[in-house]
């Protein structure tokens, strides 16, 4: 199942900007037409666009969900297509762009069935403009399916590389990551051959993350993402195919010619997969696609692809058609203003034109200031009226509250009466701080469940091992969610969390993590830290990296102080307890000789987690996630043949002794705590049944609510 990273409520209405195909819906050949869309919550967000799961009204009444994806890139990537192509980002602006994104899925996936048949791609179901995000929006189908599951543990890594101790390859079972690989290379080198040439970026093996763009579901991958979010620029092949097609760099292009000859030249095995009347079908959605293609690239000036085309008349009056339309659309100008702009064959001239040239709210301002005569007038207003002004006020602290809650940078509930002195503080923090750091400063209720949660830490055995218990409870949970796990790993894993012999760990593991809750202090100041120690270059500085260490270690001490008993082993938290970062390791390679199932899966899923701080090239399913993954199989390896050699030597001085009683250091008892630390537990208990709620509203859908294929 895909990730659901949060919950979204509301309602999108459509708008009527394209009245030839209904409200608010592009003009797609035989495309679904739904007339209501309301949002459930969102699937994730990539470079370019965000995925929202949605339930969508047709004609009828009747209700199905669907995905749509809304083309609202971030900052960097507006400013590489920018740089790239001189034009804003096309999937967000253009409808041609939108359209090209239609009926490029529709005939990757017809021929894509014709010479993959294991595969397909989602098809998509209608495009549309959302108001209020301001951007295009790709509506497509469902998909019911997971990202790679990562291989089995290979505790010989190191030794198959000896060839005194190699074991046979037949051994080892194929991994997933392997046969996916293999497909991605068939589907790039059909779309490569077949003209789709862009679009084999998406499939891309040397595309780090593409391996994210298909999911497996019962009856094969299937392709869910085909869209590109930044040109393809880093592999040789895609650098000489831009060259040959004269339009540097690629960003999801089509070869036409190409495309057209691919599909004559296999007619008939197309016709016998496909059947006449799909076959007519792709015929038709190959001429559109070359047409949105075509007009959205020469829209775009773009000098290493069009060279000077300032000189082309014929694409003047295209570059001034599509800024018309984007300016009105996003009410810049007018209908009076664009009236008259339409009326005139000049644009280059016109200072509502070099005034969007000004990058930042600046811009921004004086470009709708000139060109929108209502948007005058309420510049106007809110300068001489303070009614005006107040309402302006207050919608703007609604708008930015709203983004703060989305955020989790202030409590859902959180209201201000105004553009107050709160509001202003948390609008500035919002500017300079990480969402936890915020959510620290803003919160009261947050910061003192934090701050009791360390007190508790510190005082409540009890709380302790709970927490310890939550926090892997909740790694099991994220992986078997993402099917990352096979039948019966996840009972076995919880399994071993109920064992009692696993507490002392797992209260130590709990312990070592709940320096996290201190994070949103400490980040500040260790980024603050490094920036000055670069500055002056004195040491005294770094001081706050080495806090978490110094924190490990210290807990790891008291707890080895306070064990009279001779049942449990410290030495190997100990010494992972001082290394930075990899030191929340501590205790699950600590735990690997009594409990290796458990503490193979911890090493692992903290492997992954690291993996997604890479930015561009980490995130969830991505090559690099997977190799992260099994590159623990060396440390898990390591701790195989060090557990191996060290069990006599560990049993002269720690032997079991079950007469032996355990004594802990004269902490105030748990009993004194347990209301605060039952309270405590609630709220973690309740944070994590919300979390796995959001998966139930996906699998509470009946199949006949699941849109599979254009009306």
């Amino acid at each position: 199942m895909q990730q659901l990273s949060s919950s979204v409520e509301g309602t999108i209405r459509l708008e009527d900007t394209a009245p030839t195909n209904g409200p608010g819906l592009l003009p797609a050949e035989n495309s679904w037409q739904p007339k209501r869309v309301e949002s459930v919550l969102t699937l994730g967000k990539g470079r370019a666009a965000r995925a929202m799961l949605v339930k969508a009204t047709d004609q009828a009444g009747d209700q199905h969900l669907c995905v749509e994806k809304i083309f609202c890139p971030g900052l960097l990537t507006r400013f590489i297509y920018r740089c790239a192509f001189q034009a804003p980002f096309g999937y967000q602006n253009s409808d041609d762009a939108i359209l090209a994104c239609f009926y490029r899925r529709r005939v990757a996936d017809a021929l894509v069935r014709v010479f993959v048949p294991e595969t397909r791609v989602a098809r998509p179901l209608y495009a549309r403009w959302d108001a209020e995000s301001a951007a295009y929006v790709l509506g497509s189908e469902l998909i019911r399916g997971r990202g790679i599951r990562p291989g089995s543990v290979n505790s010989r890594t190191l030794r198959d590389l000896l060839p005194w101790t190699a074991t046979s390859r037949e051994d080892h079972s194929p991994e997933e990551i392997d046969e996916l690989l293999d497909l991605m290379s068939r589907l790039e080198s059909l779309l490569r051959e077949s003209g789709l040439v862009g679009s084999g970026w998406q499939v891309s093996k040397a595309a780090v993350v593409s391996t994210a763009n298909l999911l497996r579901t019962d009856d094969g991958y299937v392709v869910v993402d085909l869209e590109s979010g930044i040109p393809a620029m880093l592999v040789s092949h895609y650098i000489a195919a831009g060259i040959r097609l004269r339009t540097l760099p690629l960003f999801d292009d089509v070869d036409p010619q190409t495309l057209q000859t691919f599909i004559d030249r296999n007619r008939f095995r197309i016709l016998g997969t496909l059947g006449e009347d799909q076959f007519k079908q792709l015929e038709a959605d190959v001429q559109r696609l070359a047409h949105h293609s075509s007009a959205w690239k020469l829209a775009e000036i773009a000098v290493l692809r069009q060279g000077l085309p300032f000189v082309s008349g014929r694409f003047h009056a295209i570059y001034r058609k599509r800024c018309l339309n984007i300016w009105h659309r996003q009410e810049v100008t007018d209908s009076k203003t664009t009236e008259r702009f339409r009326n005139s064959s000049r644009l280059f001239t016109r200072l509502t034109y070099w005034c969007g040239c000004v990058p930042g709210p600046l811009g921004r301002f004086t470009q709708r200031y000139i060109g929108n005569a209502g948007y005058r007038k309420r510049t106007h207003d809110l300068i001489s009226d303070s009614g005006v002004r107040s309402a302006a006020a207050a919608n703007f602290c609604e708008r930015k509250t709203k983004e703060f809650v989305a955020e989790k940078r202030v409590a859902e509930d959180r209201t201000f009466g105004g553009p107050g002195l709160q509001f202003q503080c948390n609008w500035l923090m919002s500017k300079l701080l990480p969402a936890s750091a915020h959510r620290w400063f803003s919160d009261s209720v947050h910061r003192r469940n934090q701050m009791t949660r360390l007190f508790l830490l510190v005082v409540s055995n009890r709380f302790q091992r709970e927490f310890g218990k939550l926090q892997i409870h909740s790694a099991i949970r994220d992986w078997e969610q993402s099917g990352r796990l096979k039948t019966g790993e996840h009972e076995a894993l919880r399994q071993a969390c109920e064992s009692q012999e696993l507490d002392e760990y797992a209260r130590c593991f709990g312990m070592h993590l709940s320096i996290k809750l201190a994070a949103p202090l400490l980040i500040p100041l260790k980024v603050g830290g490094f920036a000055a120690f670069a500055a002056t270059g004195s040491l005294l500085y770094l001081l706050p990296v080495i806090v978490s260490p110094v924190l490990r270690t210290l807990i790891t001490l008291i707890r080895m102080l306070g064990k009279s008993g001779k049942g449990t082993a410290y030495g190997e938290a100990l010494f992972v307890g001082t290394l930075p970062v990899l030191g929340n390791l501590a205790f699950p390679i600590q735990m690997y000789s009594s409990h290796p199932r458990l503490s193979t899966f911890l090493i692992r899923d903290a492997a992954a987690r690291l993996s997604l701080l890479f930015p561009i090239y980490g995130g969830r399913d991505s090559r690099l996630e997977i190799a992260a993954i099994k590159l623990a199989d060396i440390p898990v390896e390591l701790l195989d043949i060090g557990t191996a050699v060290t069990r006599r030597i560990r049993g002269w001085f720690w032997k079991n002794d079950n007469a032996a009683v355990s004594t802990t250091m004269p902490f105030p008892t748990a009993s004194r705590w347990d209301g605060i630390a039952d309270e405590q537990l609630e709220l973690l208990r309740e944070t994590e049944a919300k979390k796995r709620s959001l998966s139930a509203k996906i699998d509470d859908a009946t199949p006949s609510q699941v849109v599979r294929r254009a009306a």
